[in-house]
């Protein structure tokens, strides 16, 4: 077997899921354009130095997609570009406001994992402004749409929040709705980042992907009206059925004073 190229091998990866990224980059990008025939399985198995078994996993992941076609006796083609709807709609848009991820949660519901009373590490405790050890509450939650599994949910909460929520406030899928409404805090602000995760084995069986797939992190720490932290929340997204999308403008520029 010809030897891997050196920048297409990782040992975090699978091999065949790294062939399947480089050729749908190719695609997407219009390398290959629709219509195209792709190179033979074995100029594939000579340019990346891989397997066979690897490019037929590589390539029958990319035609269940939809974005290659295998013709018997032909060979295999890129297929032709449609308009493609993205599986889930619910995209939430950058405004601001805390009110769009309350209304998220009342609309997708979620199924309850786990739900444990732990001792809070450096980090839990830095963000939920608590001692290092203080008793937090996690709770592991599955968020469902089209009745996929589009979201995995890590909650924080401090013990005087968590303590006082039933698997069934946490069933609704509304969790900042709960704490404003039944346990009586106004929330007022929250902190977000947002970026790239790789799914390990465990989040990936849970979300029905393939490990290493690129998922969408987002850890977000919310704030009552008094600047009290009352939640610190890590969300994986499959980023097939999730999104942001960002409106920009540009400044208004002030008038010249005389």
């Amino acid at each position: 077997m010809p030897k891997q190229k050196a920048s297409f091998v990782s040992s975090r990866i699978p091999l065949y899921y790294q062939l399947e990224n480089v050729l749908r980059e190719k695609i997407t990008s219009g390398s290959f354009t629709g219509g195209e025939r792709l190179p033979t399985e074995l100029e594939l198995i000579e340019q990346y130095g891989v397997s066979r078994i690897t490019v037929r996993q590589a390539l029958q992941a990319l035609s269940d997609e939809g974005l290659i076609e295998r013709r018997q006796g032909r060979g295999t083609y890129v297929a032709e570009r449609k308009s493609k709807k993205r599986k889930f709609t619910g995209v939430i848009h950058l405004t601001g406001s805390l009110d769009e991820l309350i209304a998220m949660g009342m609309d997708t519901p979620v199924k309850v994992l786990e739900m444990n009373r732990v001792e809070a590490d450096p980090h839990e405790a830095e963000l939920l402004r608590l001692k290092v050890g203080t008793p937090i509450y996690r709770l592991k939650r599955l968020r469902i749409n089209d009745n996929k599994p589009f979201g995995l949910i890590i909650n924080y909460l401090p013990e005087e929040i968590g303590s006082r929520l039933t698997v069934a406030d946490l069933s609704t899928g509304a969790l900042l709705h709960t704490i404003e409404s039944k346990l009586g805090y106004h929330l007022e602000t929250a902190d977000q980042e947002i970026k790239a995760e790789l799914a390990d084995p465990y989040v990936a069986q849970l979300l029905s992907v393939r490990v290493g797939t690129a998922l969408l992190s987002i850890e977000r720490t919310v704030y009552t009206d008094k600047n009290v932290p009352v939640e610190f929340v890590h969300t994986l997204y499959r980023s097939d059925l999730y999104g942001y999308s960002v409106k920009l403008v540009r400044e208004k520029k002030g008038k010249l004073k005389k």
